[in-house]
């Protein structure tokens, strides 16, 4: 485990393309905002399993973050990590206020949706309509 900076975690982002940005704080502190492309896994009851299946990967590089340098959740997430055997992963310690200080990309809501959810909301959608699908290619 190491503890990065900002510019290192730009440059990880930068250079490493399977890399995990976990922001491990209550989903409403992700929703206000988070590091562009970051995946929130908050450290509760339901983190070692969504981490499973987030990040299945003990070997893939993680970096992990919460809001500050006074933040203890992104530390305890990270001995967390350190127990489960996950072994590439760095702390970007500084957390997402002095990201968004430096004016760097931030996300506000949720994560964009996969391929599969916007495919299955337009599904949805369409079923809602009461047109049969066959017409509606053909308008």
């Amino acid at each position: 485990m190491s503890t990065i900076g900002r510019n290192d975690l730009q440059q990880l982002l930068a250079s490493c393309s399977d890399l995990k940005l976990l922001e491990v704080l209550p989903e409403t502190a992700y929703q206000e905002y988070h590091i562009r492309g970051a995946i929130n896994i908050p450290l509760d009851a339901d983190f070692e399993s969504e981490l499973s299946v987030q990040c299945p990967d003990k070997k893939q590089t993680i970096v992990v973050y919460g809001l500050n340098f006074e933040c203890d959740v992104s530390r305890q997430a990270l001995a967390r990590l350190i127990e489960l055997g996950y072994e590439n992963i760095y702390h970007y310690e500084p957390g997402k206020v002095d990201w968004k200080a430096a004016q760097l990309p931030v996300e506000y809501g949720s994560a964009a949706p996969t391929p599969l959810e916007k495919e299955q909301g337009f599904l949805f959608l369409i079923s809602l309509t009461q047109i049969p699908l066959f017409d509606l290619l053909t308008i």
